[in-house]
């Protein structure tokens, strides 16, 4: 009789998990009923963490004034961290998978070409609007869903060389420091070819791991080259000191150039940046709060990206809402493409059909522990 009440109790609690599983899961997707879901993926990861919180950031504040207002269609907009790991594809596809279907996100901000190339077919059957502030060519052309926010490698290099060719026409030659992944080498040969148009000779280029603890070793086979610019293409982080320490270190005193992976603290307080160096970013208007202001000071440039992104989110939803249409990841990015020319508090961007974004860019460089606007770029003057 004792060992029969045991079985029962044993099977009591085992009924009593996994209602209580259920339950929990039956929460979620009530929680997500009642709220307006949205993803940013994140990373803990050295380099990605330092622009996954300026993204978490930037969002948050817009979304303060979104739901100031009624958020979207009367529902409050959360936000859902979506962990992708050091850029890791298969990570990504696991966070992915919750996000999209226990936690029903509508819409993801996200980064890293090979993420996204690899999971693009996923963000298409779930339907989910995708952002990203990848800048590598072949990210949208795996997947209808995705937008970029940032300016592709081709528009990124067109910049740099054509402020070179204007301001510092030394320059003949150039040599690329890169990360060893498919961006890097995207931006490598992107640059080779945007460069050549204003007769600047790429000479020689290394690859390097993602976060690499010392760059000497590749510094030193580009100087063989005598280069008079070095272009810095890693994927964030504290990629773009280091590399500047090492040329320093080793005798180089010529130009370096990177995009906006430099536009981060650490290479604002770098006091050797501040001589011979300029990098490609987003430009922050006067007219913007000052909070957006604030954030893309202390956590860098990218804050702005997260802002535009819970802002053109908002502001695409409610028109769908207005015309009386249903609030779907497919219908977002469908509007967005039609409306194509979206002024945020930000940014002027232009939405193209096939994925890719004209945006506003602007040349900074580096002071007192600060970035400063050396030039502005519109974004109709990069079609």
């Amino acid at each position: 009789m004792m060992r029969v009440t045991k079985t029962l109790g044993r099977l009591a609690a085992l009924s009593g998990a996994a209602l209580a599983l259920a339950l929990g899961l039956g929460a979620t997707a009530a929680r997500a009923e009642e709220s307006f879901p949205i993803g940013v993926c994140q990373s803990t990861a050295q380099g990605p963490a330092k622009f996954a919180a300026a993204l978490l950031k930037g969002t948050e504040l817009a979304l303060e004034g979104v739901n100031a207002n009624g958020g979207i269609d009367g529902k409050k907009v959360v936000i859902v961290p979506v962990d992708v790991g050091n850029n890791d594809p298969a990570q990504a596809r696991l966070s992915f998978t919750k996000a999209f279907e226990v936690d029903k996100i509508k819409a993801l901000l996200c980064w890293g070409t090979n993420v996204l190339v690899q999971n693009g077919p996923l963000i298409d059957e779930a339907g989910v609007a995708t952002f990203t502030i990848s800048q590598g060519l072949n990210v949208t052309a795996k997947a209808k869903l995705i937008q970029q926010l940032e300016a592709v490698t081709t528009l990124q290099c067109r910049a740099v060389a054509r402020h070179l060719k204007a301001n510092f026409p030394q320059v003949k030659t150039f040599a690329v420091l890169y990360v060893n992944y498919e961006f890097g080498i995207e931006s490598r040969d992107q640059c080779e070819i945007e460069f050549g148009k204003e007769g600047i000779k790429l000479v020689a280029s290394e690859g390097h791991p993602n976060a690499p603890s010392d760059l000497r070793a590749q510094t030193t086979k580009l100087l063989e080259a005598k280069p008079d610019a070095i272009y810095l293409a890693p994927i964030g982080g504290g990629t773009v000191p280091l590399a500047i320490r090492a040329g320093r270190e080793l005798g180089y005193e010529g130009l370096y150039i990177t995009h906006s992976a430099g536009d981060t603290p650490d290479v604002y307080r770098l006091k050797l940046a501040e001589q011979n160096f300029f990098f490609i970013s987003h430009v922050t208007p006067d007219q913007a709060p000052q909070a957006v202001k604030d954030a893309m000071d202390t956590l860098g440039g990218y804050a702005g990206a997260g802002f535009d992104y819970g802002w053109t989110i908002a502001h695409i939803a409610n028109e769908l809402k207005a015309d009386g249409k249903e609030i779907t990841g497919t219908a977002l990015i469908e509007r967005l493409r039609a409306d194509s020319r979206v002024t945020t508090p930000l940014n002027d961007f232009i939405f193209l059909a096939d994925g890719k974004t004209v945006r506003p860019l602007g040349v900074f460089g580096v002071k007192d522990g600060g970035r400063y606007l050396v030039k502005s770029i519109a974004a109709s003057d990069l079609e």
